[in-house]
């Protein structure tokens, strides 16, 4: 006899993804896409879904009734949480558009791609070296 064990299986990153107007029934524009870019942003930092510990629903009215966000690591990139916490500002007025968040990246090119080549390198020096 064959059993199917299923796991439950949750997205609270998409509920995340599903903006603050949207869940409020509120009139929303293009900002809208830029909240989930914040989100988005987040996930690609610290390669992690946010609220893990929560359910959809609870992930949903910690955003909205509480003003809950993702916790931004310590170690991130001074311009890549700004542009993170500025994307999922509950005030879509405060959100920057595409084209600014655009600009802030490339403010920030420098920087990051700097980071980027130190943590590849400290990477490759602890790999043990081969003949192969």
């Amino acid at each position: 006899m064959m059993m199917v064990v299923y796991e439950e299986f949750r997205l609270p990153a998409l509920t995340l993804l599903v903006q603050l107007e949207m869940i409020q029934h509120r009139p929303y524009t293009q900002k809208v896409d830029v909240y989930s870019f914040g989100i988005v942003l987040w996930e690609l930092i610290t390669g992690m879904l946010p609220f893990q510990n929560m359910t959809a629903v609870q992930a949903a009215f910690a955003v909205v009734n509480k003003g809950v966000r993702p916790t931004i690591p310590n170690d991130c990139l001074p311009a890549l949480s700004q542009i993170m916490t500025l994307c999922w500002d509950p005030n879509p007025d405060v959100r920057p558009s595409f084209n600014e968040v655009v600009r802030m990246l490339e403010a920030a090119e420098t920087e990051i791609m700097t980071t980027v080549r130190k943590a590849r390198f400290r990477c490759c020096m602890s790999q043990p070296m081969t003949t192969e």
